[in-house]
């Protein structure tokens, strides 16, 4: 669309349109005009890339173990230490019950001596010998706390559960396994590789906007948080002539999860241009077109000079009022479509009046009706 050909509006095809054939004789056909006008404009740079969560941890046991509850179901919103699964503690928690009695007993014999010791019945020995054996104690039953703790697999994050069927009552874990992923896609990121001839463009802070691809589309918006300090690096997954990008943004919706690919844009500016709506651009050997309206008075002289022009045609435009409008094709050079808009480089100035209606049936030099 943007390669501009060498086209002109010349007078003899304008005069040789003139015959063209109309869609029906004696009438003339009605189209809708848009005026030529500036509007906003904010050229951006696209990708297609994958959302990832800030937040996200595989959920793994830190000790072997049969297990003998699931404690939390398949996309359950869990907190940070919840238990997800419980494994088979029965020695461990034994253990701990022993240690916390034997504690309890040590506690009171060091409080028994301490008082002995301040009323002179017992020596400073044996009261330190019973105080160091409660300190010992406390100490056992925090351990055996923290082993039967291995036993219960919590979320180390707040977030959703994954798939949790992968792992049944009965089953033998061993710590490391991974059991399932815990999530959090309140704030998402996504990487996108940028050409190198756009890389001088990103700024930090830019806006990006991300559409899903599902129906109906689901929309965000974020910001460039990250600009990678080179480019593509051989062996990886990058273009070896692409920039990497990181943008980070909230999920408002909640309606958009890690894993999703989505169209990235990021707004790299703002600028007024002339804009051309969709519907009046038509295409031809890769150029684009558009049909602007002007007077009869204005290409009649012309007309009725051209000897390649009929006479017939030429007393039946000249019967039509001087301001009935006449359509004239025009090649227009054109920058990227958005929001039903193509900002205008060259073909067309501020004011003009194009064609947005039934371009298929007109073509150069053909009265018509005009509708705004």
């Amino acid at each position: 669309m943007r390669r501009t050909l060498a086209l002109t509006l010349t007078t003899a095809t304008l005069l040789a349109a003139c015959g063209a054939p109309k869609p029906e004789a004696g009438k003339i056909l009605t189209v809708k005009t848009a005026r030529i006008a500036e509007a906003n404009f904010q050229p951006s740079i696209e990708a297609i890339s994958m959302l990832e969560s800030t937040t996200t941890v595989s959920l793994r046991p830190e000790t072997d173990g049969r297990v003998v509850k699931v404690l939390a179901k398949d996309g359950e919103r869990v907190e940070a230490g919840q238990p997800i699964l419980e494994l088979d503690n029965v020695q461990q928690s034994a253990a701990l019950n022993a240690a916390r009695a034997q504690a309890r007993t040590d506690k009171l014999n060091a409080e028994r001596y301490e008082f002995l010791f301040k009323n002179g019945a017992s020596s400073a020995k044996q009261r330190d010998q019973y105080v160091t054996q409660a300190i010992s104690s406390r100490d056992k039953v925090l351990a055996d706390a923290a082993t039967l703790g291995y036993k219960f697999v919590r979320s180390p994050i707040d977030g959703v559960v994954g798939d949790l069927d992968s792992v049944k009552l009965g089953d033998y874990v061993k710590a490391g396994q991974a059991i399932t992923g815990i999530v959090d896609n309140s704030t998402l990121w996504t990487l996108m590789q940028i050409p190198a001839t756009r890389a001088g463009e990103v700024k930090i802070g830019q806006t990006v906007n991300v559409t899903s691809q599902t129906n109906p589309p689901v929309k965000g918006e974020g910001e460039v948080s990250f600009i990678s300090p080179y480019f593509g690096v051989s062996g990886s997954n990058s273009s070896p002539n692409a920039l990497m990008v990181k943008a980070t943004f909230p999920n408002l919706t909640g309606q958009l999860k890690t894993g999703q690919f989505v169209k990235s844009q990021i707004v790299v500016g703002e600028k007024q241009a002339l804009a051309v709506p969709v519907q009046a651009v038509f295409m031809q050997a890769q150029q684009p077109f558009v049909y602007v309206t002007v007077p009869l008075s204005q290409a009649l002289p012309k007309i009725k000079a051209s000897a390649s022009v009929p006479d017939k045609q030429k007393k039946k435009l000249e019967k039509l009022p001087p301001t009935t409008p006449i359509v004239v094709q025009k090649p227009v050079q054109l920058g990227e479509l958005q929001n039903n808009l193509y900002p205008l480089k060259s073909g067309l100035k501020k004011g003009d009046t194009v064609v947005v209606s039934n371009t298929a049936l007109l073509s150069n030099g053909i009265p018509v009706k005009t509708a705004n």
